[in-house]
């Protein structure tokens, strides 16, 4: 009886460390990276700049970060997808407006108090003066592309779109 159940423990053991039952590790799909550059009159886009990658079909939002040479590439919010291939809208949006530090001593809090408790604009805002405004929006932007299963690569110089 002991050596039964000891099998029995030993069984569900091996399957626990191996992970035997578990189908939600790797990818779901046709798998794609998608890199490339954006420039503006054949210079970089402003440092943190983002790339929005939209699939309307698949509701899907990926987004790449511009570094100072003007690349990118795309990362998915969950590993375990990648980036499944498809229609993608593009748009692109100035880098993030850095976080607003809310404590009774920081000058910006001193500013939102001294305003009647209305946001004050966080000092020293993000803007990129290079990205004409039609490319904020996907619907504006004229940038579809169709990204296929393995490497791709989209570079684009927003002065000659």
């Amino acid at each position: 009886m002991r050596l039964v159940l000891l099998s029995m423990c030993a069984c569900v053991m091996g399957c626990l460390i191996s992970g035997c039952g578990s189908s939600s590790t790797g990818p779901v799909g046709a798998q794609s990276q998608v890199s490339g550059t954006v420039t503006n009159d054949g210079k970089p886009v402003t440092l943190d700049s983002r790339v929005i990658f939209f699939n309307k079909d698949k509701g899907l939002t990926l987004i790449g970060v511009l570094d100072s040479l003007g690349t990118y590439s795309l990362v998915a919010g969950d590993p375990k997808l990648g980036v499944p291939a498809g229609r993608y809208e593009v748009s692109l949006a100035p880098p993030a407006p850095p976080i607003i530090e809310m404590n009774q001593s920081s000058p910006d809090y001193q500013k939102m108090m001294s305003a009647g408790g209305a946001p004050a604009p966080p000092s020293g805002a993000s803007k990129a003066p290079d990205i004409p405004g039609k490319f904020l929006d996907p619907k504006t932007s004229g940038l579809v592309f169709e990204v296929k299963e393995g490497p791709n690569t989209y570079n684009f110089d927003l002065s000659k779109l």
